[in-house]
């Protein structure tokens, strides 16, 4: 896979987004987090039976394969009406997003359309189903990137609403508020809390309160959410899990201080490799935009995607960009950036 494709095509190895997407993929999981954390009206009457999980690929000519995330077909009281979610799970800026979604979104309306009789097509009250994009980031840093696609076009302006735009919704896991989080104790509000806590005293602080949201959980929840916990905080081997189970039954929130504290001492050491890769990348950015600087004035979207970055491979590849530029905008074409400047 080539650099221009590494901007767009979104990584599906990233351990939160297995995370999140399994706990996802359980539709009552889904339906919770619809009514609570975005909240339309036209949802909160909403069933399990009314979605439909879409397990399928979307694609173009222009593009290789997209898969979106998840892709859930919604029946509404409506009858007629179907609406498709897109769920995009992201853990860095992509300033690319509108973009990607509009691809998406594009790809389900040429899959809807062509599988639609040409008798239907040809009829006038004949309707394209709504989509509504979700895009859940759990990033430490703002979401900078265009919430609406004619952020995109360049000189939009001059089009006024003659240009193609759409908005989507973001919901920013660790701005939300740990009030409106412990409002209810579903699993995803257990995930959500947990998921806000970045270090070590974050987690020590609220263990008591998380084990206590966590035991009174039913039993299929509390697997879900130890699965999750062993996915994205700390990978655990089978009598760790066994072990960490059983202390959470037994709601001994001493022991379960003490576990948390042993199980992510362990990680805090095997993390010390990854920060070490984390440094490495930060200073091969900083000198990628030391050489483009020479060349120009960079754009801050540009500035903050090369900073953001943490793909060494994908960062050398940049480096020799950039070193044998003759401009910014050479640089882009080679990178394959054109999209974000």
């Amino acid at each position: 896979m080539d650099t221009q494709e590494n901007t767009i095509i979104h990584n599906t190895d990233n351990p939160h987004d297995k995370g999140y997407k399994r706990i996802f993929s359980i539709k009552k999981n889904f339906l919770d987090f619809l009514k609570k954390y975005v909240g339309l009206e036209w949802m909160m009457c909403l069933t399990e039976n009314e979605l439909e999980l879409i397990d399928k690929e979307y694609i173009t000519d222009q593009f290789d394969t997209y898969e979106s995330d998840l892709v859930y077909k919604v029946n509404t009281t409506a009858g007629s009406i179907y609406l498709f979610f897109l769920f995009e799970l992201q853990s860095s800026n992509d300033f690319t997003m509108p973009f990607r979604l509009l691809v998406y979104i594009t790809a389900i309306w040429l899959d809807y359309f062509k599988n639609c009789g040409k008798d239907e097509r040809k009829r006038k009250d004949y309707r394209l189903p709504a989509v509504m994009p979700i895009v859940l980031y759990n990033g430490e840093r703002n979401w900078t990137a265009s919430r609406s696609f004619k952020e995109m076009i360049d000189h939009a302006d001059m089009f006024g609403k003659y240009v193609v735009n759409f908005d989507y919704i973001l919901v920013s896991v660790n701005k939300l508020a740990a009030s409106k989080i412990k409002s209810s104790n579903t699993l995803v509000d257990n995930i959500f809390l947990a998921d806000q806590k970045r270090t070590k005293q974050e987690w020590l602080d609220g263990i008591a309160e998380l084990v206590h949201r966590i035991r009174i959980m039913d039993k299929e929840d509390l697997n879900e959410w130890i699965t999750w916990f062993s996915n994205v905080i700390r990978k655990l081997n089978e009598d760790e899990r066994k072990s960490f189970i059983a202390q959470l039954r037994k709601g001994d929130e001493t022991v379960m201080c003490s576990s948390f504290e042993r199980i992510l001492d362990k990680e805090k050491a095997e993390g010390r490799a990854e920060g070490r890769a984390e440094g490495r990348a930060e200073e091969r950015a900083k000198s990628i935009l030391e050489l483009l600087e020479e060349l120009g004035e960079l754009s801050e979207s540009l500035r903050n995607h090369i900073l953001e970055e943490r793909d060494l491979e994908v960062l050398r590849k940049w480096h020799k960009a950039a070193a044998r530029a003759e401009s910014i905008e050479d640089f882009e074409q080679s990178a394959g950036l054109v999209q974000i400047s």
